[in-house]
């Protein structure tokens, strides 16, 4: 249990470093890191595929991760991104395919857990809505 609790402290430090999240409070965080799963890859790794449903979101904590439209590579991601959170909130099928490009860690947050840390957090709401106005702006969707 002890080493949750300090994994958890870690992953809200780290998340504190990202310029997404400087309007969350030390709490916001702690909720959020709570609600999400940690995964690490020493490998690249999909975490979204292309024209799949949307279960979760994911924020990259570390590595990076490829966001490619059919076979072609669209952009590239980096520490502090949160993806897939557009088709989620929509109940889109996801519109592209991310994959982590070598060793990564990542927090998955399910979609129940999500809708309700959207209703729990104003700040997840603004990171969140800024992150798809950057995705459709020109930029190719991370969904």
């Amino acid at each position: 249990m002890k080493a949750r609790a300090k994994q958890d402290e870690e992953d809200v430090r780290r998340l504190r470093e990202f310029a997404e999240f400087a309007d969350f409070s030390d709490d916001d965080l702690r909720r959020l890191v709570r609600a999400a799963h940690r995964t690490s890859t020493s490998a690249p790794w999909p975490l979204i595929h292309e024209q799949t449903p949307s279960d979760a979101c994911f924020i990259l904590l570390s590595g990076s991760a490829s966001v490619y439209l059919g076979r072609d590579r669209v952009a590239e991601l980096s520490p502090g991104e949160v993806i897939g959170e557009s088709a989620l909130r929509q109940g889109k099928l996801r519109s592209a395919t991310v994959t982590t490009t070598g060793p990564a860690e990542v927090l998955r947050i399910g979609r129940e857990d999500f809708a309700q840390l959207l209703d729990e957090i104003p700040a997840l709401r603004g990171t969140v809505d800024d992150t798809v106005a950057r995705h459709t702006s020109g930029t190719p969707a991370t969904e």
